[in-house]
Order: structure tokens, then C-alpha cells, then sequence
């Protein structure tokens, strides 16, 4: 085969693409130095950042300078930065805050990364390799760090939670269980939007103590939480069960499993919603936002991200019966429903 001609355009277009994690580096650099909240009163100098996060103000001005090209805060005339749109999702314990999800992907994740090949190679998880330990094991042995996941998984689904309330009507169950429902975010949405129904939030013991605190208390006599393994046994009976961003997170195995312990639980007629990032089936070449997100998930866990006949499959195998591919507004929260018949 003769050597390709080399178009210059697609150099620099490939160095850009290697050079990513420059930008994604200077993200996590400001959130440990908390500049977004810093600047939330008002525009400040450089000499005042300075001072106020301890560091060297010749080498903060490199860092600012940089994230500030690619639309983070903005350098104003006289030298002073303030804060703006996109800067603002870095400020802490605001709704949406992308912060925690920096800490954590710029954090922890990332060794991850940097045994990427070792995953590919070996089928095995890169986030084991490069801390010895499986993902969840790691944020039971450290808490504060898993209190920082719960807050950065309750951030992206606040970007998500309008689109399915807004496509799915939730009105006519009487009784929702949330399979691996977290902080409780979705169930609260799902309550919220219908005001006749009640809710279970099913997680690990060690997440549903947090979450406990977080019912809201217009909320308290239509949810309360259950803690146990989705491996084991899940609260049975209700008419709808939920479960958003677990799946992809298990392997075929042990999607099918729990899977199964969702249908052993329903009634007849009782629906699921597999709420994940669905990849077309035919979709070579193209963009989806699942694509990539399947490497972070191949990554950090066991699981991936499905096209719709590999959800068929795992459906199918696990007794339920599949009614409908439902898409939202975003790539990463299709909504695969199935029933029990």
C-alpha cells in the first residue's frame, strides 16, 4: 500500500484530539482551586486569586489564560477574570454542578485511563488494574469520595431528569420502586410529576442512609428508601420499576441477573424502564454520544453500553418482554420499556 499523502490540516486536527486532556487538566487545576466560587460575588484580579487560592500568581495567570480561550470565565479589559455561563457549572452545591463530576472523572477515574490499553488487550478493567480493587469496592473503602460520585451522578442527572419527565408519562402507576435510585433524583422528579403515586428508592445500604436525609419533605409520605443488593432480591409488587444508568454498568451475566430479579419481583403487567444510553444498531462512522461514554463504562466497570438488540437479548433472557424504544432529548437517556406478561 503507498504511503498516504500527509494533509497538514489532519495533523493539527490530530494533535488537537491527543491534546485534550490538556484542557480537561487545567478543568480539574481550577475546581481544586475552587475559582469558580471564588469569583461568584464579583470579578477579581489576578493578585487577589492569588492570594486567595496560595498560589503563584505568574503560573495562575498561565492557567486562567488558558481556560479562559476555550470560554471558561473571561479575562476582562482591566485584567480582572469574572465569572460567566459556562464557568458557573463549576461552582459547588448549585443544581447541575458539574463540579464533583471533574473531581471524580479528573480524579480517581483517571489512572483508569492510563491502563486503557491493558483493558482492550486483556478484556479485564483498566480501574482494577490501576487501583487493585473493583469501582464500587474502592468507594465503600472511601466514603468521601463516594459521597463526591453521588453528587456528581446527581448533577448529570439533573441535565437528563426534564427530558424523560417530559416524554414518559408516569401518572397512571400507583407504585414506583427506583432499582439503584442513588440520591433519589429521579425518583423525586417521578413523584413530583404524579402527585397519586408513591415510591421505593432501592440502593446499597451504605447510599440509601444519605439518601434518607434527602427527601424532600412535601415528598416524605410517598417515598421512603430500602436498602439491599439488586444481585439478591429487589421490593416486589409494584406496578413500575426504574432503573437509570445501572445496566451499563454490569456485564451481559450480570445485567440478566438482575435483570431477572426485577421480573421476580413485578406483577403481571408491571412495566420496567431501562433508562441508558441506547447506541444505534447502524450507526458506523457516526457520532453518538454513547460511544464514548462505553469507553469511560469499559474503563471503570464490568459493563457497556447497548445497541437496542443487545438490550433485546439481555430482556429476552431475563423472562421480560420488550414494548418500546422511547428517545429523549439527549443521547445518554433513552428509555427501553418492558413489560411482564
Amino acid at each position: 500500500m503507498e504511503k498516504l499523502p500527509q494533509k497538514p490540516e489532519l495533523t493539527f486536527k490530530m494533535y488537537e484530539l491527543i491534546s485534550g486532556y490538556w484542557v480537561a487538566s487545567c478543568i480539574r487545576s481550577a475546581v481544586q482551586l475552587d475559582i469558580a466560587d471564588k469569583l461568584l460575588s464579583g470579578p477579581k484580579t489576578l493578585s487577589q486569586l492569588a492570594i486567595e487560592t496560595e498560589c503563584d500568581e505568574k503560573s495562575l495567570y498561565r492557567l486562567l489564560r488558558a481556560i479562559t480561550s476555550v470560554g471558561i470565565f473571561n479575562e476582562k479589559e482591566d485584567g480582572a477574570f469574572e465569572l460567566n455561563d459556562l464557568g458557573a457549572v463549576l461552582l459547588s452545591d448549585v443544581p447541575g454542578s458539574v463540579k464533583p463530576w471533574a473531581l471524580a472523572n479528573l480524579g480517581e477515574h483517571y489512572p483508569a485511563f492510563g491502563e486503557l490499553t491493558y483493558g482492550v488487550k486483556t478484556g479485564k478493567v483498566p480501574f482494577e488494574h490501576a487501583h487493585g480493587i473493583p469501582v464500587w469496592e474502592y468507594y465503600k473503602q472511601n466514603p468521601e469520595a463516594g459521597m463526591n460520585l453521588a453528587k456528581a451522578m446527581a448533577g448529570m442527572s439533573g441535565a437528563v431528569l426534564k427530558t424523560i419527565i417530559d416524554t414518559y408519562d408516569f401518572s397512571s402507576y400507583k407504585t414506583v420502586v427506583d432499582i439503584g435510585g442513588g440520591n433519589g433524583a429521579l425518583m423525586f422528579a417521578v413523584l413530583n410529576a404524579s402527585s397519586e403515586s408513591t415510591g421505593i428508592i432501592f440502593d446499597e445500604p451504605y447510599v440509601i442512609q444519605q439518601t434518607a436525609l434527602l427527601i424532600p419533605e412535601d415528598l416524605k409520605e410517598r417515598c421512603t428508601v430500602f436498602g439491599g443488593s439488586f444481585f439478591e432480591e429487589i421490593p416486589a409488587g409494584a406496578d413500575l420499576y426504574t432503573t437509570k444508568w445501572v445496566i451499563h454498568d454490569w456485564n451481559d451475566e450480570e445485567a440478566i441477573k438482575i435483570l431477572s430479579n426485577v421480573y421476580k419481583a413485578m406483577p403481571t403487567g408491571g412495566r420496567l424502564l431501562i433508562i441508558d444510553s441506547v447506541i444505534p444498531d447502524d450507526s458506523r462512522n457516526t457520532p453518538h454520544a454513547g460511544k464514548l461514554l462505553d469507553i469511560n463504562i469499559m474503563a471503570m466497570t464490568t459493563g457497556k453500553e447497548r445497541t437496542l438488540n443487545e438490550f433485546k437479548v439481555l430482556i429476552e433472557k431475563a423472562g421480560l418482554t420488550f414494548k418500546r424504544l422511547i428517545q429523549t432529548d439527549t443521547e445518554v437517556s433513552s428509555i427501553v420499556e418492558c413489560e411482564k406478561v
